[in-house]
């Protein structure tokens, strides 16, 4: 009899371990409906840390002003301008084996920009600062956000600078450019590219483009090629009109051997 009440109370303690496991292979299940495992690098194992630092994504956001004037009574503020004295702040990745950039853009009492300056990863110490002054009536319609964009303007793997300085009323667009240097871990200042209007970068062929309007018959296109450092002017296009006669002729110029050479020459009446 004492045999047959032990096997009992094993065969009892059995079936409960059975139920127990069964309960929570269900539960893990409904956790887990692909029945895989986390592992160490998926986001069910990652912390909530880790998920915060991914998360931060790059751009640039106005902050907000803490004084107490308001903006309309500021001197010179014009319909519908946006509020630049919090100042504001941009993230960027110039290179992925380098820390994130952090620009501060220093708000002023007139509503304009200051001075950049500049901070590298989490360092709260300013690397570098650079003069800059915006004034929103000169940039308008564009949003402040835009002022800052990163752009490989030398096609060496690293992201630099394009400053936004003004655009005219025909939608010319000048910038200030400045290229980081590995070496010395600043931006230096390239005055031909801040002497561009409207440039537009394309990295497989690493020329630059350009687009300047005076009205809607006067206008220049033209093309850079990159090489060895240089910025050389490839190929022009200019429309100019005559507004005696109404007539308005496109011409198209082309480096050959060393010179810009004229090779085609179009005209229409306006």
């Amino acid at each position: 009899m004492r045999h047959k009440n032990l096997s009992a109370v094993s065969l009892s303690l059995t079936m409960f371990a059975l139920s127990t496991m069964v309960s929570a292979s269900l539960v893990e299940c409904q956790q887990n409906p692909t029945g895989n495992k986390p592992s160490a690098t998926s986001p069910a194992a990652q912390s909530p840390a880790s998920d915060s630092n991914n998360a931060a994504s790059e751009g640039c956001q106005l902050l907000p002003y803490a004084g107490k004037t308001p903006l309309h009574d500021v001197p010179n503020y014009f319909e519908g301008e946006e509020d630049l004295r919090g100042g504001m702040t941009c993230t960027f990745s110039i290179h992925s084996a380098l820390p994130v950039f952090t620009f501060h853009f220093i708000g002023r009492d007139d509503n304009s920009f200051g001075d950049i300056e500049i901070r590298k990863g989490n360092d709260s110490q300013v690397i570098q600062t650079i003069e800059n002054e915006t004034d929103p009536g000169m940039v308008a319609p564009r949003h402040a956000e835009d002022v800052l964009s990163p752009v490989d303007a030398n096609f060496d793997g690293y992201k630099d600078l394009q400053i936004l300085n003004n655009c005219g009323g025909t939608g010319n667009c000048a910038y200030d450019f400045y290229l980081y240097d590995p070496a010395t871990n600043e931006f230096v200042r390239n005055d031909f590219l801040s002497n561009l209007s409207s440039p537009k970068f394309h990295d497989p062929s690493k020329q630059v483009t350009t687009h300047s309007h005076g009205s809607a018959s006067d206008w220049e296109s033209d093309t850079y090629q990159y090489e060895k450092g240089r910025y050389t002017l490839i190929h022009q296009e200019i429309s100019a009109w005559d507004r005696t006669t109404g007539v308005v002729t496109v011409s198209t110029y082309e480096l050959r051997n060393g010179k810009m050479v004229l090779v085609d020459s179009q005209t229409d009446p306006q």
